[in-house]
């Protein structure tokens, strides 16, 4: 057994016990851990304030090898991303973020690359307005994808590697990536999606975060990069199931659209 001490980003929190939590946290030096800490829910706890989730805190731990939960000894914070929790949109992304991480990291796989892409997706979600929430989650999705070695190619034909035409792209989830009309053939799960989709696409993928804000895709095109992102993961990745916080995201859209009763006269 060792003591550890790593920056780490609270992806969630549960009750446990009468005055512990469990938590599980991406740490920038262990990757995923769970951790269980004892009295965190006391009044008396310097360590309970810090382990909300989305908060990047300075963790020290023991590290048990070969062991599912270690056990917490501290939590200081390092970052309070305010706006997360103060606006349901905001807090509906950074939760997609925290549960795609938790669900899809399995066990301990250290990245400083992915630490920085989460920590760096919460601040642009924080900072950025909440319309930009939608484009700033599909860069997650698509560099968080890169981060497992799964990076989804939109400028070359995956099957025969040419320069994409303009004309019919199809993205074929199995081959991750599109497809030109010559070779839409070797996938049968191929999907039609418009040139100017698979051009937004790769646009957000290499767009700095914090000009995303300036993308203003019509309904048409929003539907289509979330039918790619969401086939592509359904594919690829273990447990990629529909994410709750989206879920919630597409019941506050439905909410808003929906006609309003004509007041009775």
């Amino acid at each position: 057994m060792s003591v550890c001490a790593t920056d780490a980003i609270v992806l969630n929190r549960t009750l446990m016990g009468d005055s512990s939590l469990l938590v599980t946290l991406y740490t920038r030096d262990f990757g995923k851990i769970k951790t269980v800490a004892r009295g965190a829910r006391k009044a008396n706890s310097k360590s309970g304030p810090a382990l909300q989730p989305f908060m990047i805190v300075s963790a020290t731990f023991r590290r048990k090898e070969h062991q599912e939960l270690q056990t917490l000894n501290q939590a200081d914070v390092l970052t309070v991303f305010r706006r997360l929790s103060e606006d349901l949109t905001r807090m509906a992304y950074a939760s997609a973020v925290t549960e795609l991480v938790n669900r899809l990291v399995i066990g301990e796989e250290p990245s400083h690359d992915l630490f920085e892409l989460i920590r760096h997706t919460l601040h642009a979600l924080n900072t950025q307005p909440p319309e930009a929430g939608e484009a700033i989650f599909w860069r997650f999705q698509l560099r968080f994808a890169a981060s497992f070695g799964y990076a989804i190619q939109f400028v070359r034909c995956t099957g025969c590697a040419r320069e994409l035409e303009e004309t019919n792209p199809h993205f074929s989830p199995a081959l991750g990536g599109v497809l030109c009309e010559r070779c839409v053939t070797q996938d049968a799960g191929a999907f039609l999606v418009t040139p100017g989709a698979v051009k937004l696409l790769n646009g957000v993928a290499a767009m700095p975060v914090d000009l995303l804000s300036r993308l203003k895709p019509s309904r048409t095109a929003r539907q289509e990069i979330v039918r790619v992102i969401r086939s592509f993961f359904l594919y690829h990745l273990e447990d990629a199931r529909e994410l709750k916080a989206l879920k919630f995201l597409q019941y506050m859209e439905e909410d808003q659209t929906a006609v309003p009763p004509t007041a009775p006269s």
